[in-house]
C-alpha cells in the first residue's frame, strides 16, 4: 500500500508573497522605465486638467405632490410593514404618473421649448435663444459655419416657429447632445416624490436658465395634462351657467311685468287671461331658478374637484449660482502619474513572465 501524499493547505499568504516579490523585482529592474511612465502619465494628466473646458453644473430639486398618490399613503404604510411596495406594484400607469416624469423631463419636445426662450445676451440681439447660446459656447456654430454642408451662421431664434430641414437636423443634434451628455434627471429615493434636474454647460448663466426653463416647461405640461379634461368640463359647465343665468334674468323680468299688468287691469271680465299668463311666467321663473341653482352647485363641485386634482410642484432646493466643475492641476498630475506607474508595472511584469 503506497503512502498518501500530504495535501497542501491553501493560504492567501503564498500568492501575496509571490506578487510582492514580483513587484520588488519589477521596481528594482525597471526603475528608470517606471519613472518615465510616471512622468508621461503625469504630463498627460496635467494637459488634460489644463485644457479641459471649465463647466458649470446647475441643480434643481423639486417635489411632486399628487392628490391621488397621497390618498393611498395609509395603505402603502401598512403594506410596507409586511415588506410590500404598493407604489412599485401599482406604479404610474398613465403617461403623467409614477416615474414617467423622469422621461418626461428628458423629452426632446419639452427640451426644445425650454431652449427656444430668450437668453439675456450682451449684444442685445433680438430673439437670441438659449439654444443659440449653447451652440455658441460649445463651438457648434463656428464648426457649422466652416462646414461645406452648412456654410452660414445658424440661428435658433426664440420667435422662430418653422425651421428648414437642415436647421431642424442641427437642432436635433443639439438636443441629443444635451440629453446624452449634459442633462441628468433622477429620483434619489424611489419611495419619495423628490426629483432632481442637473444640467452642465460651459456657461454659468446658461446652466441656470436651462434648468429653470426646463422645470417650468415640464411643470406646465404635467399640470395641463393632468387637469385638461376637468378644465374642459368646467368651461362647458360655466358656459351653461352663464347662458342659463341670462334666461333666469329674462324670465324674472317677464314675470314681474306680467304681475304688474295683472294688477293694473281694471276690467274684471278680462282679468282671467292676464292672471293665467302671470302664473305661467312665475312657474317658468321658479323652474329656471331651480335648474340654475343645481348648475351652480355642480359648478362649485367641479371647481373643487379641479383644485383637488391639480398637482403641485414645489422647488425644495435650488442653487443660486451653478457649481464650477474644473479638474485641479495637481489632481491631474497625481492621477496621471499613478495610472502611468500601474500600467508600466503591469507591462514589465508581463515581460518577466
Amino acid at each position: 500500500m503506497q503512502p498518501q501524499e500530504p495535501i497542501e493547505e491553501f493560504t492567501f499568504r503564498v500568492p501575496i508573497l509571490r506578487a510582492w516579490r514580483s513587484i520588488k523585482w519589477v521596481v528594482s529592474t525597471y526603475s528608470i522605465q517606471l519613472i518615465i511612465c510616471m512622468l508621461l502619465g503625469a504630463g498627460i494628466g496635467l494637459g488634460y486638467a489644463l485644457y479641459k473646458p471649465v463647466t458649470y453644473q446647475a441643480q434643481i430639486s423639486f417635489f411632486v405632490e399628487d392628490s391621488k398618490s397621497s390618498g393611498g399613503s395609509l395603505m402603502s404604510m401598512l403594506a410596507g410593514q409586511v415588506g410590500l411596495d404598493l407604489g412599485a406594484l401599482s406604479g404610474g400607469n398613465g403617461v403623467l404618473g409614477g416615474d414617467n416624469v423622469l422621461e418626461l423631463a428628458k423629452s426632446k419636445i419639452l427640451l426644445q421649448k425650454a431652449l427656444q426662450t430668450n437668453y439675456p445676451n450682451t449684444n442685445n440681439e433680438a430673439n437670441y435663444s438659449l439654444a443659440d447660446e449653447y451652440a455658441e459656447t460649445q463651438g457648434l456654430k463656428l464648426k457649422w459655419k466652416k462646414s461645406s454642408k452648412v456654410g452660414y451662421t445658424v440661428s435658433f431664434a426664440s420667435n422662430k416657429t418653422q425651421f428648414t430641414r437642415l436647421e431642424d437636423s442641427l437642432f436635433q443634434i443639439v438636443l441629443k447632445r444635451i440629453v446624452e451628455k449634459d442633462l441628468s434627471v433622477s429620483k434619489p429615493d424611489k419611495k419619495l416624490g423628490f426629483y432632481t434636474i442637473q444640467i452642465e454647460t460651459r456657461n454659468e448663466l446658461l446652466s441656470k436658465l436651462i434648468a429653470e426653463k426646463l422645470l417650468a416647461t415640464t411643470t406646465n405640461f404635467y399640470i395641463e395634462g393632468k387637469t385638461s379634461r376637468l378644465r374642459k368640463n368646467l368651461e362647458r359647465l360655466q358656459n351653461r351657467v352663464d347662458s342659463l343665468g341670462i334666461e333666469v334674468n329674462k324670465k324674472t323680468v317677464a314675470s314681474v311685468h306680467a304681475l304688474v299688468d295683472n294688477q293694473l287691469d281694471v276690467n274684471m271680465a278680462l282679468s282671467a287671461a292676464p292672471s293665467s299668463n302671470a302664473e305661467i311666467k312665475s312657474k317658468d321663473k321658479t323652474f329656471a331658478n331651480i335648474v340654475y341653482g343645481e348648475l351652480l352647485k355642480n359648478l362649485e363641485l367641479a371647481k373643487t374637484g379641479l383644485i383637488q386634482e391639480t398637482p403641485s410642484i414645489v422647488v425644495v432646493d435650488e442653487l443660486k449660482l451653478p457649481l464650477k466643475q474644473q479638474v485641479d492641476w495637481w489632481l491631474g498630475v497625481f492621477t496621471g502619474g499613478l495610472i502611468g506607474a500601474v500600467v508600466g508595472m503591469f507591462y514589465f511584469f508581463k515581460l518577466k513572465r
